[in-house]
C-alpha cells in the first residue's frame, strides 16, 4: 500500500511580510515541499504570506495575541488542528505525517498532539530563545509581556528540544543548543539563512573620496535592538563623524532629519536603495540567531562595520569581508572613519563580501 506522506505547518504568530523570519520560514517550506508530499497549513487568520501552494490551509484566530501565547488553550486551534487529523485519517492510505512548528510557542501542545497522532515533529528554531530572553532582545510586544514569557519561554523551548529534529539556522545555534539543552548532535540540522534568487544591484559608491558619504543601518523598529542601534548611531556615531550622513530605516521607523542623521521610515525599493551608499553598519550589542540585514549588505557588495553580535553565524572573517569589533565603541567609530578614508579598502571589503554572498548565501527561489 503507497504511504501518503503529509506535512503540517504550524506558525502560531502573524509573520512581518518583509521580516527575516518570514524569509527564513519561506525558505523551509520551498526546502521541503515536493509533488510527493501534501502540505497543510495552519497559521493565525491573515497569516499565510507565501506564495507556496498548499493543500489547505486552516486558519485560527488568536485573541489579540493570547491565543498564540497559550496555544494548547486555544479553542479555535485545537479545533482546527483536530478538524486536519480527522480528514487526513479518513484516506485509508498509509500516512507518514510531519508536524513543523515555526517557533517555539506552542512547542508544548504540538509534542503532545504529534505524540497522539504518531507523527514526527521538527522545530524550526529562528534563535536560541534561552539565549535571547536572557539577553532581553525582544520585540515591543514580548516585552510587553515578559513576566509572562519569562516563566513560559524556557519550559516551551526545553520541550521543543524533546521533537525529533531541530532545524537551526546556524552552526553556532547548534553549538548552542547542545551545550544549554545536551541534544544529539544528530538529531539538529542545519539549514542557513539564503536570500532568494535574482537580481542585486551592484554597489554605486563611487571608490574615490567624495565630499559625502552615505552610511545606512536598516531593520524592524520593533525590535529592540535595531532600535537600539538606531539610537546609537543618532546620539553616539554620527556625532562622532560629522562630515558623513547617516541613515536608517525599516518598518515601523519613525521619518525624521536631525543634523547629518535621517530616518526614512519604510523603504519600497530594498536593494537599489542600499546599493547607492557607502558603507553598512551593523551597531549591535544584543540579539540573538543570524541578522539576516547582513545578507542585504552583502547581496549589493556594502563594505561593513559590525559588531560581533552583529556577524554572528556568517562565515564572514575580519579584515577579508567586513570590519568586525567588539562593540560599539571608539574602535567601531575609527572602523568607520578607515573606511571614508580608504577607498581601495571598500573596494576590496565589498568584492570580497559579494563573492562570499554569491558563493554560500544566494540561493535558488527566485525573487518575489
Amino acid at each position: 500500500m503507497k504511504t501518503q506522506k503529509i506535512i503540517i505547518s504550524l506558525t502560531p504568530v502573524r509573520l512581518h511580510p518583509r521580516s527575516g523570519g518570514a524569509e527564513y520560514t519561506k525558505r523551509i517550506l520551498s526546502r521541503i515541499k515536493n509533488k510527493d508530499k501534501k502540505l497543510y497549513i495552519i497559521c493565525p487568520k491573515g497569516g499565510y504570506l507565501f506564495d507556496i501552494s498548499s493543500n489547505g490551509i486552516y486558519e485560527f484566530s488568536v485573541f489579540r495575541g493570547l491565543g498564540s501565547l497559550l496555544l494548547g488553550f486555544n479553542l479555535s486551534y485545537l479545533v482546527k488542528v483536530f478538524k486536519l487529523v480527522r480528514l487526513i485519517k479518513q484516506n485509508k492510505e498509509s500516512t507518514d505525517i510531519q508536524i513543523l512548528l515555526n517557533g517555539y510557542l506552542g512547542a508544548i501542545s504540538t509534542y503532545v498532539i504529534s505524540r497522539i497522532i504518531g507523527a514526527k515533529s521538527t522545530y524550526i528554531a529562528h534563535n536560541v530563545e534561552k539565549e535571547r530572553f536572557s539577553t532581553k532582545s525582544l520585540s515591543y510586544e514580548e516585552k510587553r509581556v515578559l513576566p509572562i514569557l519569562k516563566v513560559l519561554v524556557p519550559l516551551l523551548e526545553y520541550f521543543a528540544t524533546k521533537f525529533d529534529r531541530i532545524v537551526a539556522i546556524s552552526y553556532e545555534d547548534k553549538r548552542k543548543f547542545v551545550v544549554m539543552y545536551a541534544v544529539p548532535p544528530e538529531k539538529i540540522v542545519v539549514v542557513p539563512p539564503i536570500a532568494p534568487k535574482g537580481y542585486y544591484p551592484q554597489n554605486k559608491s563611487k571608490l574615490n573620496k567624495k565630499s559625502e558619504y552615505f552610511i545606512v543601518f536598516h531593520g524592524i523598529y520593533n525590535y529592540l535592538p535595531n532600535r537600539e542601534g538606531m539610537e546609537l548611531i543618532r546620539k553616539y556615531i554620527s556625532k562622532r563623524i560629522r562630515y558623513a550622513k547617516f541613515v536608517v530605516f525599516g518598518s515601523g521607523t519613525p521619518e525624521f532629519i536631525v543634523d547629518n542623521f535621517k530616518s526614512l521610515g519604510f523603504v519600497d525599493d530594498l536593494y537599489e536603495f542600499l546599493s547607492s551608499c557607502d558603507i553598512a553598519v551593523v551597531p549591535l550589542r544584543r540579539g540573538a540567531g543570524v541578522k539576516l540585514k547582513v545578507l542585504d549588505y552583502m547581496a549589493v557588495g556594502l563594505p561593513i562595520v559590525t559588531t560581533k553580535k552583529g556577524a554572528e553565524g556568517l562565515d564572514l572573517l575580519n579584515g577579508k569581508h567586513a570590519i568586525i569589533v567588539d562593540d560599539v565603541n571608539e574602535e567601531f567609530v575609527k572602523a568607520i572613519e578607515y573606511l571614508i578614508e580608504n577607498p581601495k579598502v571598500r573596494r576590496k571589503l565589498g568584492h570580497n563580501v559579494r563573492k562570499l554572498f554569491e558563493k554560500k548565501y544566494k540561493g535558488t527561489e527566485k525573487r518575489r
